[in-house]
């Protein structure tokens, strides 16, 4: 989380004596990153320090004068109706281009030409309102002699900010008095703390307070302020507010507001008058309760929502917003001022539910201290004196359970063993006693007792951490480890995932990865007539949305929406996924069952043009088997042999492989009826493939001398019945070519009239080696006649010439 430091205001409680870009690089070194920038340098930008040299009477008007105005890059002619500017002065001057508040309207506004009684006026002299620096818009406003002429207005007249980059543990330093503290630890400083209102009791309130959960409330605190004088704020503190982010509304809000950037605890103030009853109430909100926010939207609410309520109803989302009933108004007089510590992590949940990330609920997020409620409602009550004139009647503190601040125990050997070095004992209780702890040592032993705002420092890592990053990690002498280094090795099925990968990727497909939680719509798309594919799935008991109510079963259905979103954007598309699907197991954690998906659409990239195809032409069946057997050359595995068929697929184009009756290999073309609900092409191919089914099927890898002796190879076309698959020609020949047929490929397949009805030819090319010696024409010619003759035995095989 980035907050906004304004240096004048960090001042007030530290004394900063090192240059600030200095500053920035200390608090970056212990922890928070920290970067200077300048609180107008967006909105002022063009706009520069500048003198008027010449003034002029615009002719027949009353008020109009030309001035000429030098703002160090050139000179500029202005036409302007203030009557408080003279030759010599020295004004802002802002070109054409720049953004203004326009001092009718207030909203902002960008400088553009004009002409004004025909004179062009090249840009415009500023008064306070304009800059947003004050409500006086009758004069251009008067920088003193100091300011050099060109200098940005930014510059001269901007104020210098700390933006500090937070980790969500340091929630001490959401506030400019957390950050005080850091540079006073850092820089060996003393921190003033801000003046605070005396205690009140709470014998004057005119109600109480019920925190009817205090698990989603550890502490509340409020307090009853009379008299308040609602108006403007004095102009340091808007300016403040403005310079950390923040606008300013009425001194009564921004005192609430001024707090949460001083202590980094929210506050929230309530008009009395339209609090009903004498109870203020922490309870969870009911089943379909409404709450009209301050944003104007009614909200409708459920049990998992904490709500602030008076005696009848509703009147604040805890911790996110308040309502529009009991907002402070102009004719406020008596205030109720809310101080609480609420449960983290159920207030980020609603503020996320809602969408509302307010200010207030990004920091209620954070595990805030319970110790910062009082602290808070004293400095606003105490601000509210100052500047609205109010009393505070009463204040109420409900806190059943207080927080054990922790003792934590450590030797002085946790430094060394955990740092690698030896950090001198007067340097690590310096460093301790400087972030506010208090501690005490006995012997080896340190005690330390963390302040009352570090919820972080728990355990002796964390002292330990503290210590170092106050003495300094650069402070902290390098040496090179003299321990084993250890190779680290992946595990084999991290390993086997990885080589499927780069197999998949070397064939020219693209990796897709899909989030896990998908739509129970899809399931019913994956099949021509609806029926379910797979397991019942799991199901999420808290969604955040309907579209990702269920744990997936089966990455057909995103790699399907994948497909979907980008097919029509290029011609063709070749993906696949390797990632977990989830199966639910009785009395069990779910089968996180690991699965290759692999899709291939429209048309094929690499298909060459000629002039006989006249396009790039589709993807086939013969190009999805292909790939599969590649992935399972490529991971050196034998596939078991596949059935024709499959329900969810194309009934004619389309193969299983079965292990003990489960289904590890799917693969073929997507059914028409589904291709045209996810409006894909009909030519769009799919194979799934148990990827722990594969693993298993490896062949060990044996290493043999490469062959000495040349290969001969021979091409044979075999005449088979139509109903005979390739893989049963395949094994006879590989069964009589014996050890001498060193490989057998399929070149093509043919089907016509001159083979006769119910024939089909495979052309094959045999390849024939021998590690002994070279082959002769003989010896070759016997091992063809061997295959031949083992075809037509068994297969009843004729061949082509």
């Amino acid at each position: 989380m980035q907050v906004r430091v304004p240096v004048k205001w960090l001042r007030e409680y530290v004394d900063v004596v090192v240059p600030l870009e200095e500053l920035a690089r200390l608090l970056t070194m212990a922890g928070i990153e920290t970067e200077v920038a300048n609180d107008k340098a967006e909105t002022w930008r063009q706009m520069w320090v500048a003198t008027i040299t010449a003034l002029e009477r615009v002719r027949d008007t009353d008020r109009l004068q030309l001035a000429t105005v030098n703002f160090g890059h050139g000179t500029k002619q202005v036409v302007t109706g203030a009557s408080n500017i003279k030759p010599g002065d020295v004004v802002p001057y802002a070109e054409v281009g720049a953004g203004y508040i326009d001092g009718h309207t207030g909203e902002r506004s960008t400088l553009r030409p004009t002409k004004i009684r025909g004179i062009k006026s090249e840009g415009m002299v500023l008064s306070e309102k304009e800059l947003g620096l004050g409500p006086d818009h009758e004069g251009i406003l008067h920088l003193n002699g100091e300011h050099e002429v060109g200098t940005p207005l930014a510059e001269a007249l901007g104020e210098s900010v700390l933006v500090c980059e937070l980790q969500p543990n340091r929630a001490d330093c959401l506030g400019v008095l957390g950050i005080a503290r850091e540079v006073a630890a850092i820089l060996g400083a003393d921190v003033r703390e801000p003046p605070l209102e005396p205690a009140v009791g709470s014998e004057r309130a005119d109600f109480r307070a019920q925190v009817e959960d205090p698990a989603g409330c550890p502490r509340y605190d409020a307090a009853l302020v009379r008299g308040v004088r609602v108006g403007p704020s004095p102009d340091w503190l808007s300016q403040r507010l403005v310079a950390a982010g923040l606008r300013p509304i009425n001194n009564v809000v921004d005192v609430t507001n001024y707090v949460m950037l001083e202590t980094g605890q929210p506050l929230h103030a309530f008009d009395r008058r339209h609090l009903r009853g004498e109870t203020i109430v922490v309870r969870r909100a009911g089943k379909g309760e409404r709450l009209r926010t301050l944003d104007g939207v009614e909200r409708i609410l459920d049990p998992t929502v904490l709500l602030i309520a008076d005696a009848e109803r509703a009147v604040a989302i805890a911790g996110v917003i308040g309502g529009a009933d009991s907002e402070i108004a102009r004719d406020t007089t008596d205030v109720v001022l809310e101080v609480a510590k609420f449960e983290n992590r159920g207030i980020g949940r609603t503020a996320m539910r809602l969408n509302l990330l307010t200010d207030a609920a990004r920091r209620f997020s954070w595990d805030l201290s319970p110790e910062l409620v009082p602290f808070a409602l004293r400095r606003a009550t105490r601000l509210l004196r100052e500047i609205a004139g109010a009393e505070t009647y009463a204040t109420i503190d409900v806190y059943p359970e207080r927080r054990r601040t922790p003792n934590i125990r450590l030797p002085f050997t946790t430094f060394r063993r955990l740092l690698g070095v030896e950090l001198p004992r007067d340097l690590v209780t310096d460093a301790l006693r400087r972030i506010g702890c208090r501690y005490a040592v006995d012997g080896d032993l340190l005690v330390v007792t963390p302040p009352p705002w570090r919820m972080d420092i728990n355990i002796p890592e964390d002292v330990v951490e503290e210590a170092a990053r106050i003495v300094g990690y650069d402070h902290i002498p390098l040496h090179i480890p003299n321990g084993q280094l250890m190779l680290h090795e992946r595990h084999p099925d991290v390993e086997f995932r990885e080589r499927a990968r780069d197999a998949l990727v070397g064939f020219g497909l693209q990796e897709v990865i899909s989030h896990a939680l998908i739509d129970p719509a899809w399931l019913s798309r994956l099949t021509p007539d609806g029926a379910q594919v797979g397991p019942e799935p799991l199901r999420v008991a808290n969604p955040t949305s309907a579209e990702q109510s269920i744990v997936r079963n089966t990455l057909e259905p995103s790699l399907l929406d994948t497909a979907r979103r980008n097919v029509k954007s290029v011609n063709g598309l070749a993906l696949f996924e390797i990632d977990p699907v989830y199966l639910p197991r009785a009395r069990d954690l779910p089968d996180e069952r690991w699965t290759i998906a692999i899709l291939l659409a429209g048309k094929r990239h690499d298909a060459p043009r000629t002039w006989s195809d006249g396009e790039t032409r589709a993807y086939d069946f013969v190009d999805l088997k292909g790939i599969v057997e590649g992935l399972a050359e490529a991971l050196r595995l034998t596939l078991p042999e596949l059935e024709p068929g499959d329900a969810a697929l194309h009934p004619g184009r389309s193969a299983i492989a079965r292990q003990d009756e489960r289904v590890v290999v799917r693969l073929g073309q997507l059914h028409p009826l589904v291709a045209e609900q996810w409006e894909l092409p009909r030519e769009t191919f799919v194979a799934f493939l148990d990827l722990a089914f594969l693993a298993s099927r490896q062949v060990p890898v044996v290493a043999e001398l490469p062959p000495r002796y040349p290969s001969a190879y021979r091409d044979v076309a075999v005449v088979v019945d139509e109903d005979l698959a390739w893989s049963a020609v395949r094994d006879e020949a590989r069964s009589a070519g014996g050890k001498l047929l060193a490989d057998l490929a399929l070149l093509d397949l043919y089907r016509g009239s001159q083979l006769g009805a119910g024939k089909k030819s495979f052309a094959m090319r045999l390849t024939f080696q021998s590690p002994q010696a070279t082959l002769s024409e003989d010896e070759i010619e016997r091992l063809i006649r061997r295959v031949r003759a083992r075809l037509e035995r068994n297969l009843s095989a004729t061949f082509r010439d």
